[in-house]
């Protein structure tokens, strides 16, 4: 209990401490940057005519796009920013260790994400309306842009640990190698985060025309398995990243990461 009473104080008190109008900025203008990009497709020219085109449109945006920019910027230096600020032996020392800084890190850094993302997801809808079924897509995207952030945060929590100083640089790095892995027809890209996403958002949308076109390359797996797969992926990715940083010494002045 007292790691969990530690996790929820490190989270409220790293929540606390985004509030601020710069933070406001930041996410209003990642949440603002899809419904630009819709705006001026659909009054510059653009055309999406078939009926899964918006929601496509919707899934690359959010789930895919301001989902991993949030997380990079919130989540994957929450190590390096304790470490160079000089605070971390402050904090690792504290009885509850490093699981609790960790964890609520984690969960600041994925709120403020989604957050983002279903204000992004708002404001979309609103330029894309009216859409086929908009309460369905609504749901799912929101849905997707949850297990998004739980799964790449996870990931991009163990690079920022591993990677101190250039962990933004290899978690971009990675994000374009799985982009190319999921367009490979081998069962590879079943290890990618963007393969499941892909899988739920057809499955979850019930388009069983794209399925039949195109199941091989957005994925056949049940939802079932998806949304388990994508759960087991962040718990494995987070008990990595715990372990990992529970041994590791991590001084600024030697690090040769």
């Amino acid at each position: 209990m007292s790691i969990l009473r530690a996790t929820a104080a490190v989270f409220a008190f790293e929540c606390r401490r985004a509030l601020g109008w710069r933070r406001g900025l930041l996410v209003l203008g990642l949440a603002s940057f899809p419904a630009l990009i819709l705006w001026l497709i659909r009054h510059e020219g653009g055309q999406l005519d078939r009926q899964e085109a918006w929601p496509l449109a919707l899934f690359v945006l959010i789930p895919e796009l301001v989902c991993l920019l949030g997380l990079l910027l919130w989540v994957t230096p929450m190590v390096q920013t304790e470490v160079e600020g000089k605070t971390w032996p402050h904090l690792a020392v504290r009885p509850a260790g490093k699981l609790p800084i960790l964890l609520g890190k984690y969960a600041a850094g994925v709120f403020w994400t989604v957050l983002t993302a279903w204000l992004a997801l708002a404001l979309g809808m609103w330029v894309a309306w009216p859409l086929d079924d908009g309460p369905r897509v609504a749901k799912v995207l929101a849905g997707l842009a949850a297990l998004s952030s739980l799964a790449y945060g996870a990931l991009f929590s163990l690079f920022g640990i591993v990677f101190l100083r250039r962990g933004m640089i290899l978690a971009v790095g990675y994000t374009l190698v799985e982009f190319l892995v999921r367009l490979i027809p081998a069962i590879v890209r079943q290890l990618t985060v963007q393969y499941h996403l892909q899988s739920l958002l057809v499955a979850w949308m019930q388009w069983d025309e794209v399925n039949r076109r195109m199941g091989p390359f957005f994925g056949t797996t049940t939802p079932a398995e998806s949304v388990a797969t994508l759960l087991g992926y962040t718990l494995f990715l987070l008990g990595v990243s715990a372990a990992i940083l529970r041994r590791r010494q991590l001084v600024m002045a030697v690090e040769t990461v």
